[in-house]
């Protein structure tokens, strides 16, 4: 199961929802599950720039950020999505 700590239900099921649909698109993409793995680098580092754009901060400090976050989503279970790909 996703362990997030204290966070909230509903919280884990969107984020257990969009994890489904991106790894579902993936591999109907035709892309090898390494170029995959490069879009969604780019697709965050699109998100940091966005927000960026909207939060103040320089796009590189975003950057770094969303790099952090997807080390941290990478020390979490995928187990979460076998509800969902199923």
């Amino acid at each position: 199961m996703l362990k997030l700590g204290e966070t909230d239900p509903r919280l884990i099921d969107k984020l257990g929802t969009l994890a489904a649909r991106v790894v579902e698109d993936a591999l109907a993409s035709g892309l090898t599950w390494d170029q995959a793995v490069v879009a969604l680098g780019i697709a965050a580092k699109a998100m940091s720039a966005r927000a960026a754009s909207q939060g103040g901060a320089a796009p590189e400090q975003y950057a770094l950020h969303a790099e952090k976050r997807l080390k941290e989503g990478m020390d979490r279970s995928a187990a979460v999505l076998k509800a969902y790909l199923s």
